[in-house]
């Protein structure tokens, strides 16, 4: 009995190792994203929202490449550090104060908040070399992808042929997916 209970415990406290979401590549989060935003993190403050930890993040936005422009973004994110509780979906993305990023966001939701698009998917870490040079980065760990409808999830790859590209180009490939999407390039076709 004793043993029982001792591997119900473990078992309990053991935390799930993966998300499993829909895949997305560069094209479906262009298509899905209602804004895409280039912008570094300026804020994380973790807070308490109906018995849940959220992270506020605000973000000072250089770019916009879909949706109105701003100059400012707030993301409240579940997930944080706050008073000795610790509270973390596996593949939600997590910022720090000084993260550039490229963003792929959703609508708002009822509470008027955007989310990045399949979670980890939808944010891109910019990364400069010792040259200065900025390069776009997608980690997905934790997360399990579904390639293809109604098939097993698969873990996958980040998007290789984005891996590592420079971000000059990265913002060019999506600029052009973001024109191939208006309705006056698709009317023209």
């Amino acid at each position: 009995m004793i043993a029982r209970i001792a591997f119900c415990l473990v078992w309990l406290a053991t935390p799930l190792a993966a998300t499993t979401v829909q895949r997305f590549d560069l094209a479906a989060l262009t298509a899905n994203a209602e804004r895409i935003v280039v912008g570094v993190c300026s804020q994380a403050k973790p807070q308490w929202v109906r018995g849940q930890i959220y992270t506020r993040y605000v973000f000072s936005v250089s770019q916009t490449i879909k949706g109105p422009a701003i100059s400012q973004l707030e993301l409240h994110l579940p997930g944080g550090h706050l008073q000795g509780a610790v509270s973390r979906i596996v593949g939600m993305p997590v910022f720090a104060p000084g993260d550039e990023a490229v963003l792929f966001l959703t609508a708002a939701n009822a509470l008027g908040h955007s989310w990045p698009i399949g979670l980890a998917q939808g944010h891109f870490a910019i990364k400069r070399s010792a040259a200065n040079r900025p390069r776009v980065f997608q980690e997905l760990d934790g997360l399990a992808l579904h390639t293809k409808p109604h098939n097993a999830p698969k873990k996958a790859l980040p998007d290789e042929p984005v891996q590592g590209m420079p971000l000059d180009q990265f913002l060019a490939r999506v600029r052009v997916l973001t024109e191939d999407q208006s309705p006056e390039t698709r009317d023209a076709h």
